[in-house]
């Protein structure tokens, strides 16, 4: 029984996110397309447009119906409406519809032919296979499963058998798009051909290729593009980025390719251009891409400034009286590093243009602390390290720590991400700052997104200008995440004695990125030489070769040790008791812990896969006051972990991995609950994923559990601190 209120000529809206609304809804559609295989168009028209007033958000869609209804009617005033309220960008249903619509308005004089050739670039984007199915009789695939990918052969073939009775009226439209898809060449010039695939437009091309060794050779249509974020399976950990790609190509050489196509195996290819035999509508893309580009600033390739550039090359003046770009005073206080100058300014609110920019790049001059934060959603495209060095040097009378984090969008070129963004850095400004502040550095910072160490060598001299770190006889923190280093005797060299804080997450090892045991063996003697350290990170990095062995050579020397993160590498499988164990910590390791660091709070050794819960129990009897353990992927059962729970009484943030991947029944999640419940609340439990595990407590536990949530943060706040070497100081 319909709900009375929902007559023919009600005027509300039935969203469709209240699911009582969504029978009717699917009722009026269902009577819509009844009219339409009836022949009676216009009503069937009249109902869609009714559906589209009572569900604007068109979730049915309805819309899709309603253009090709529009056209086989010739109602071009119709479907121009319905797309301009819709917009056609990615769906290859109203993107054709829009192609026969303004061919219709430019044949009747309404348009000009530039604007159906862009329609037809915005379709082939959306859908590359539909022009070849036009005007031949196309018949559903008989699949049970009706879901299909963007863009694949199904999805065309789906949206052709729906609207081949409006383009079979107008035949000539048809011609027009056959016409468009060669011209006299049927392949472009091989740089337009690589700047077609820099560009993420995903094209259609056929070739002989290969896989990257050489192998398994065919002779193919794929659907190609270089560009990083546009590749399947992108966001993968287990994607691979070829780093030839970072390099400008050179002619006849091999073309890197990604092949997109979901109704084949996608992944990267490789072919030459002599081997390449249609590029379908390429003149189509190549104009339009062109187009796309021709407003942009700077639309050359991104280039990276090599340590190889003398400081003359790059050298800009800052001058010794700073004044203020606004009001000219010559009291400046802050400095902003904009995309072609760095300014400054003496108040924020002479300053409140530049701060309209999003999470715009900029320091106070009276700061201890030289903050350079380059994000990826930072409107800024270029970051001058080199004049933020200058300045701070010349003028932060206070300056004694530096923090600086750069996205890889800065560092890698436009072939993987697609944008103009830089950093200007040079080997030459970058050592002379660090020599100029040598006695007044405390703390410093230079934390890089994954996949940059390689640019970053380039930068700074294979990493040789960070050499005046370990002469730092001030120095008590220092983090180097994400570097690359070519040998670990540059790496030692810039550790200096006086350090309490240090942080190497990430780093990699010489060409092949791993670390020997040998290297290992070099890092941790120079590791047992630094007695005053307080916190130790070596997560994903050097932990990759570290072993018992190497604990035990390091930590009877590090008397004071708080925090330390020992963490293996993410993804990398193992089997306890199998080949490569000597590579991974064991027991033995968490025993050599727990006899050298009683005085341990935080403790993080995710992703070792050969601990067990014995190791994990005994290390917590001998280091009482630990606050904080991490141990992700670690295979510890629920009813183990309830133990862990109630045997640590100072516990306060336990990561556990098995639950963020795994499932977890309704007991175990009873035992852990009853867990957090004995401890009052006074733990946080979550999961690797970053999902706090849902617990159930009375009044006065929640309040312990929020007291205890608002520690964590504050200890995960504090990390970040440069004044600060324990996370957990002034905390607990």
């Amino acid at each position: 029984k319909l709900n009375p209120t929902w007559t023919e000529d009600r005027s509300n809206e039935l969203s469709w996110g209240q699911l009582s609304n969504r029978p009717y809804l699917r009722s009026l559609a269902g009577r819509a397309i009844a009219l339409k295989k009836t022949g009676k168009r216009k009503e069937a028209i009249a109902q869609a447009k009714n559906i589209i007033r009572l569900n604007p958000s068109d979730n049915q869609g309805i819309r899709k119906l309603l253009c090709t209804w529009f056209l086989e009617d010739r109602d071009t005033e119709g479907c121009t409406n319905l797309l301009r309220k819709y917009g056609t960008e990615g769906d290859n249903s109203l993107a054709y519809a829009d192609v026969l619509l303004q061919y219709l308005r430019w044949k009747r004089d309404d348009a000009v032919d530039n604007d159906v050739r862009q329609a037809l670039y915005v379709a082939l984007k959306a859908n590359p296979f539909v022009p070849d199915l036009l005007g031949t009789d196309v018949e559903k695939d008989d699949d049970e499963n009706p879901c299909c990918s963007t863009g694949s052969l199904k999805q065309a073939k789906s949206y052709v058998t729906e609207a081949q009775k409006s383009w079979r009226k107008f035949p000539e439209a048809i011609e027009w798009i056959t016409s468009q898809k060669y011209g006299s060449e049927k392949v472009p010039t091989e740089d337009d051909l690589v700047d077609l695939l820099k560009s993420g437009t995903k094209f259609r091309m056929l070739c002989i290729h290969t896989d990257l060794e050489g192998n398994d050779v065919k002779e193919s249509y794929i659907r190609a593009t270089q560009k990083k974020s546009r590749c399947v399976g992108c966001a993968c950990d287990d994607f691979h980025w070829p780093r030839q790609l970072n390099r400008p190509h050179e002619p006849h050489s091999d073309i890197l390719l990604h092949n997109n196509d979901f109704d084949d195996e996608f992944g990267w290819r490789k072919t030459k251009y002599t081997a390449v035999k249609e590029v379908p509508f390429w003149r189509t893309f190549l104009q339009f891409y062109e187009e796309d580009t021709a407003n942009d600033s700077d639309d050359s390739q991104v280039e990276l400034l090599s340590s190889v550039q003398t400081a003359s090359q790059n050298e800009r003046t800052i001058p010794s009286s700073l004044k203020c770009k606004e009001c000219n005073s010559t009291a400046a206080k802050f400095c902003a590093l904009d995309n072609d100058c760095t300014d400054f300014y003496c108040s924020e609110s002479c300053m409140s243009n530049f701060l309209q920019e999003s999470n715009p790049t900029y320091f106070d001059l009276q700061s201890p602390t030289l903050k350079v934060c380059a994000r990826q959603d930072c409107s800024i495209d270029t970051v001058n390290l080199d004049d933020a060095f200058r300045v701070a040097g010349e003028h932060m009378p206070n300056l004694n720590s530096v923090d600086i984090f750069i996205n890889q969008e800065y560092l890698i070129d436009e072939n993987y991400n697609g944008n103009d963004r830089k950093v200007v850095l040079t080997a030459v400004t970058l050592k002379q700052f660090l020599e100029k502040i040598r006695t007044k550095l405390i703390s410093f910072s230079v934390r890089l997104d994954d996949c940059c160490w390689e640019e970053m060598k380039q930068m700074t001299d294979r990493c040789k200008a960070l050499l005046p770190l370990g002469t730092m006889s001030n120095l008590k923190k220092l983090t180097l995440s994400n570097f690359g280093f070519d040998d670990v005797d540059t790496l030692t060299a810039c550790l200096s004695a006086s350090l309490q804080a240090l942080n190497l997450d990430d780093v990699k090892m010489g060409e092949t990125l791993e670390w020997t045991t040998a290297q290992m063996d070099t890092l941790g003697a120079k590791l047992s030489e630094l007695t005053s350290l307080v916190s130790l990170s070596l997560a994903d990095s050097a932990c990759a070769a570290c072993t018992d062995r190497h604990l035990e050579m390091i930590l009877p020397n590090l008397p004071s040790i708080k925090c330390l993160d020992v963490s293996g590498c993410f993804g990398r499988a193992g089997t306890p008791g199998g080949p490569g164990v000597d590579h991974h910590l064991t027991d033995r390791g968490l025993k050599v812990i727990a006899d050298n660091c009683p005085r341990l709070l935080s403790l993080s050794v995710n992703y070792q896969r050969y601990l067990t819960t014995n190791g994990i129990l005994a290390l917590l009897k001998k280091c009482p006051h630990l606050v904080e353990l991490e141990m992700a992927e670690i295979n510890i059962l629920p009813q183990h972990l309830a133990h862990v729970l109630k045997s640590s009484k100072k516990l306060l943030f336990l990561l556990y991995g098995n639950i963020g991947y795994g499932d977890i029944n309704s007991q175990e999640q009873m035992t852990i609950n009853n867990a957090v419940q004995a401890r009052k609340g006074k733990v946080v439990v979550c999961t690797v994923t970053g999902d706090l595990l849902p617990v159930s407590l009375s009044a006065e536990h929640k309040r312990n559990y929020e007291k205890t949530k608002a520690k964590v943060e504050r200890a995960n706040e504090q990390d970040s601190d440069p004044m600060i070497y324990n996370r957990w100081e002034r905390i607990i």
